[in-house]
């Protein structure tokens, strides 16, 4: 089936060139600038002007994992039109999560900055340490990342479970146990490290506040890959501060930088999380924007999705616009 595809927005001549390399011949590569019907279009938040440009469009990919906001209240109007996403970086943002966890788990980031002052006192107080080995793990959100995570966690002998949303009884997968969202107070009970990989939509937002907190063990260890928002921002910082978890590793966060000034002076949060001893920061590092890597992995997953519709097969990963993912 021959396509023309528009890349909207603004790429790089070397990705848009790899790009091009990896579709098959019948398929033509436009970019923004050009005129004419185009049957695929590659943007994250495509002007309306641009989605009325051409009769022919029929598929919208989102060059990346998730779907912001303006472009699911956009896309709404426009039925006819299928909208999907890629999870190139779900590797990336499944080896933070994990680093995460371990640093949180063995105390990592407390004992480097007390041995640089030559302290060796961590060595001799470890009870705050965690093995992930005999852990009990629940994933809550066990898709592209979570079950990435899940696959290693359990080749060191640890306990896995999941929650996913389209699970609707408990049921065993590749040795996992997968729960329906319902189950998560019960689950949370036996759990000693959760691991949140959530997207942040109007159903997901706070699914971690106070009460799901309480639940958790003083030595519980929460790590949060999916979005600041998930889990209540108040009530995390005091269970931390308090003792009453154990540890977390974060990557996303409350606050972000609105300006490039502002990259070097923006606190991640309204609670000073950088004074907690018991807490592993990252500046939402998960996705390893901009890597060589990355750009390959995701001009590869384009090509996957662009080469399925020329071939006249379904496109994968298609958002449900009524549940934002």
């Amino acid at each position: 089936m021959s396509l023309t595809v528009l890349l909207g927005g603004t790429w790089d001549d070397k990705s848009a060139a790899y790009l091009e390399e990896l579709l098959l011949p019948d398929v033509t590569l436009i970019r923004e600038s050009s005129e004419g019907d185009f049957n695929i279009l590659v943007c994250g938040r495509p002007d309306k002007r641009i989605i009325d440009a051409s009769s022919q469009l029929k598929h919208l990919i989102i060059p990346w994992a998730g779907l912001p906001a303006s472009t699911a209240e956009l896309m709404a109007g426009y039925s006819s039109i299928s909208v999907h996403n890629i999870h190139h970086n779900a590797v990336s943002a499944a080896e933070l999560a994990l680093s995460l966890m371990f640093a949180a788990a063995r105390l990592i980031v407390p004992a480097d900055r007390h041995l640089r002052d030559g302290d060796w006192s961590l060595r001799y107080l470890q009870e705050r340490s965690v093995l992930i080995s005999g852990s009990r793990i629940l994933i809550l959100g066990y898709g592209h990342i979570g079950s990435r995570v899940g696959t290693v966690c359990k080749s060191l002998g640890a306990e896995v479970s999941g929650i996913r949303r389209s699970v609707t009884e408990t049921v065993e997968f590749d040795g996992v146990i997968l729960h329906p969202p319902r189950s998560l107070h019960d689950i949370l009970r036996k759990t000693d490290v959760l691991v949140v990989t959530l997207p942040l939509t109007s159903e997901t937002e706070g699914i971690i506040g106070e009460s799901e907190l309480d639940i958790l063990h003083c030595r519980s260890i929460v790590v949060n890959v999916g979005r600041g928002r998930l889990i209540d921002e108040r009530s995390l910082y005091e269970h931390l501060r308090d003792g009453s978890i154990g540890a977390a590793g974060i990557d996303v966060w409350y606050n972000y930088p609105s300006s490039d000034d502002s990259r070097t002076a923006t606190y991640p949060s309204s609670f000073p999380f950088g004074e907690l001893e018991n807490v592993v920061m990252t500046p939402h590092m998960g996705g390893a924007f901009g890597t060589d890597r990355i750009e390959q992995l995701r001009m590869q997953h384009l090509a996957l999705s662009i080469n399925r519709a020329a071939e006249g097969a379904e496109i994968p990963c298609r958002i449900d616009l009524s549940m934002g993912y």
